[in-house]
């Protein structure tokens, strides 16, 4: 069993007229919401994710994390759906719970968005959960340094949220559990207003973690606060069956998607969701069927249109083509070889034959021809 030490504080900014920030303290269930979306829908989007998160039986393992979170998804999709003013509603959410192994006490970790979940090291802060953002998507790239995503214009739009559609996709991890161990779940309006090395001065000099957590923010909103903003500071105090643990506590990570496919931002614009994102999985899907529908066609037109030779006219000769006799869509024929024969030798019937395009499967059968050809027009008088 793990006994937590916690604090958390959220504020609104010193920019937006509404919080649309939520938060869940239950140890051992610890939830950060941060909703987007007009006319308050936002704030709708994010409390109903932590308060699906609330009701639920404390779950025992990684996969019941992220069930919990595809439950709160289908929640709000479903909300969005009956009521039009809350169309277009969604929110992120990162969450950290104390589980009970046989193996031993560990923690389990859910995230959708960009809220984040780091944890104090000796050397520095630890960013656990990977951000679904279009410039996280680019520094993974490597077309963005960190430094440039952490000013990029671009940075509130996202690749996943709750809400967005009726399949979401959840990246999870299960750690090791550690005595000593403090984590930090946040919104991006921390993030986004201190630097890293801030933050971790925070955590490491603050003992209280209310108290750091209360100061995290209020140093966020003297900072700028363009945002609203949140944290929840977690203390592993004390744990009954202690555990040997890597260096970065990371005993497994699930990604919901493969490394390649998680280059390709799928874009929701935190904020302004007034719709659906532009792609969906489903629309993924099918429009990767699509692809894969018209790659066949097209490489069955280009088989067909390059098999078979005839023997056609090129000026005053017959020649040898490649191809299909006037073309298929794009493709022509292109000249193989010559005859070594003048078209004025052609009998009429010959020529008229000739005119028409022979066609064959082979070279050799196209050749074979041509010297008939070539014969007929020997004996001619």
């Amino acid at each position: 069993m793990i006994e937590f030490g916690w604090g958390a504080a959220t504020d609104i900014g010193r920019i937006r007229s509404n919080n649309q920030d939520r938060l869940l303290v239950s140890a051992p269930m610890f939830v950060v919401a941060d909703g987007m979306g007009g006319h308050q829908a936002g704030e709708v989007a994010a409390l109903m994710a932590v308060e699906s998160l609330a009701e639920n039986t404390t779950p025992t393992s990684v996969e019941e994390i992220v069930s919990l979170v595809d439950h709160a998804n289908t929640v709000i999709v479903d909300r969005a759906t009956d009521e039009s003013s809350m169309r277009g509603m969604g929110t992120t959410v990162v969450v950290l719970v104390g589980l009970e192994l046989d193996n031993g006490p560990a923690l389990g970790v859910a995230n959708v968005g960009d809220s984040r979940l780091y944890r104090r090291a000796d050397d520095g802060l630890v960013q656990i959960t990977e951000d679904h953002s279009l410039v996280e998507t680019l520094v993974r790239d490597g077309r963005l340094s960190h430094d440039e995503a952490a000013v990029h214009p671009q940075r509130n739009i996202l690749t996943r949220a709750l809400g967005i559609d009726g399949k979401v996709l959840v990246d999870s991890w299960l750690l090791t559990a550690v005595v000593g161990d403090r984590y930090l779940l946040c919104s991006d309006g921390l993030f986004n207003e201190l630097s890293a090395d801030e933050i971790y001065t925070i955590l490491d000099e603050v003992e209280s973690p209310d108290t750091a957590a209360r100061r995290l923010v209020s140093e966020a909103c003297a900072a700028g606060g363009r945002d609203n903003v949140t944290a929840v500071v977690v203390d592993v105090v004390d744990i009954d069956r202690p555990q040997v643990a890597s260096h970065d506590r990371v005993v497994e990570f699930r990604p919901a998607l493969p490394t390649a496919v998680r280059r390709a931002p799928v874009v929701v614009t935190e904020g302004t969701v007034a719709s659906k994102p532009v792609f969906t999985w489903r629309l993924g899907l099918f429009v990767g069927s699509v692809l894969t529908v018209m790659t066949v066609l097209i490489v069955s037109v280009v088989i067909y249109a390059r098999s078979g030779y005839f023997v056609g006219i090129d000026g005053p000769e017959v020649v040898i083509y490649k191809g299909r006799p006037n073309g298929v869509l794009w493709f022509d024929p292109t000249f193989e070889e010559s005859v070594d024969l003048s078209v004025a030798g052609l009998s009429p019937a010959d020529l008229e034959e000739v005119r028409s395009g022979v066609t064959f499967d082979s070279l050799g059968e196209a050749e074979r021809y041509g010297f008939e050809l070539y014969f007929r027009a020997e004996k001619q008088p």
